[in-house]
């Protein structure tokens, strides 16, 4: 017979109770570590439709590289997101440059499909892998590609759409942007630049409500040849209207057109306005945008205006003739562009609004790569030939 000592028994048992103790706390602390399991993403997007993802998004494709500067208002590393996308050119070039200055990787960034459903291939969007594919500018043709690519495994996310299509620039750009929260886990960050965005496109809204609006050229793309404008389905149009405007080419058809040198001259309107962008340099248009100088930006304008009908209008010889960036007028960041149509229409109505200000809070605030240059300015009418 084995006698078992009570010193032994009771070192044994306090090696077996220092055991489970260990185990108790690498259990606990394997849990601390683990990666946070995520419940199912589920939500409507613009097109109506419900989308169901299994986690935030890390890879995303896109028909529009203009998302970028949503996420680089709700992500530190807008790039990283990116698996492809469609015409990065669209992005303003000093911009891009100023992007990659601190995100190299924006380079090798592909290109996957189009802007448009007529110009993409499911095959061109699968070859990324991404997650989720986002549609950014709404066309009835990116359904059918949907339903090939949700076949395939990727979901697909309409930020634009017939939800939407109605809606203000305020709804709009704050609908679409918080949705793009959802699809990466952002979805705090988005709705914070949304409490930011909407009091002040109400501070314009709700002055500008029963006003006697006056009326406006917008020369889009401004060139040689005069005048490009937005048409009755351009948001662009409706967003004037709610500044205060009317456009001229309010009532042309589709989505933009070209006017006739007569029938601006008959208008003779209040306020002209020009867009442009680095792109138009080559063309002798209006340069405006990242890392474009002020005067520059001016040169290229008075030689826009100085030639053909331009020269002749009323408001550019009285000092009512103004220009700014096209690519901002289509992005997340059109609330300056909204400041900017405000100020330029009823100046005695908006004194308290100064864009710059605005754009200076957003980069502190907001954006992870701050947005530099000459997005909108003045005409010097002294500039004009006497």
């Amino acid at each position: 017979m084995v006698t078992v000592q009570p010193a032994i028994v009771r070192k044994r048992a306090a090696s077996l109770l220092a055991a489970l103790f260990a185990l108790v706390a690498f259990g606990a602390l394997s849990f601390l570590l683990a990666p946070p399991a995520h419940a199912e993403i589920r939500f409507t997007d613009a097109a109506g439709r419900e989308v169901r993802l299994a986690k935030p998004a890390e890879r995303i494709a896109t028909n529009e590289s203009l998302l970028l500067l949503s996420l680089a208002l709700i992500e530190p590393d807008p790039i990283s997101r990116i698996a492809g996308w469609a015409a990065p050119q669209r992005i303003d070039r000093g911009y891009y440059n100023d992007l990659k200055q601190r995100f190299p990787a924006i380079d090798a960034i592909p290109v996957a499909g189009g802007v448009m459903a007529s110009t993409t291939s499911p095959e061109a969007i699968l070859a990324v892998s991404p997650d989720v594919f986002i549609v950014s500018i709404w066309d009835q043709g990116w359904m059918e590609i949907a339903a090939t690519l949700e076949s395939a495994g990727v979901p697909v996310v309409f930020l634009d759409g017939p939800q939407n299509k109605h809606g203000g620039p305020a709804d709009t750009t704050i609908f679409s942007l918080e949705l793009l929260g959802k699809v990466i886990g952002r979805e705090a960050e988005a709705r914070t630049f949304g409490e930011f965005l909407r009091p002040r496109y109400q501070r314009i809204t709700g002055r500008t409500s029963g006003i006697a609006r006056k009326s406006v050229l917008v020369d889009a793309h401004a060139g040689a040849i005069c005048c490009s404008t937005p048409g009755r389905e351009n948001r662009m149009t409706d967003y004037l209207r709610l500044a205060g405007g009317d456009s001229i080419g309010a009532d042309m058809p589709g989505y933009d057109g070209r006017l006739s040198a007569e029938f601006v001259m008959e208008k003779d309107p209040d306020v002209y306005i020009a867009t442009g962008g680095p792109h138009l340099a080559a063309q002798g248009g209006l340069v405006l945008g990242g890392d474009v100088g002020a005067e520059a930006a001016a040169q290229s304008f008075a030689h826009v205006v100085t030639n053909d009908v331009r020269a002749n209008l009323t408001a550019v010889r009285e000092g009512r003739a103004h220009a700014l960036s096209h690519q901002l007028s289509i992005s997340v960041l059109n609330i300056l562009v909204f400041e900017c149509y405000a100020k330029w229409i009823h100046p005695e109505l908006f004194e308290d609004i100064d864009p710059n200000e605005t754009l200076a809070e957003i980069n502190r605030l907001f954006l992870s790569v701050p947005l530099k240059g000459t997005f909108w300015l003045d005409f010097d009418a002294s500039r004009l030939p006497q």
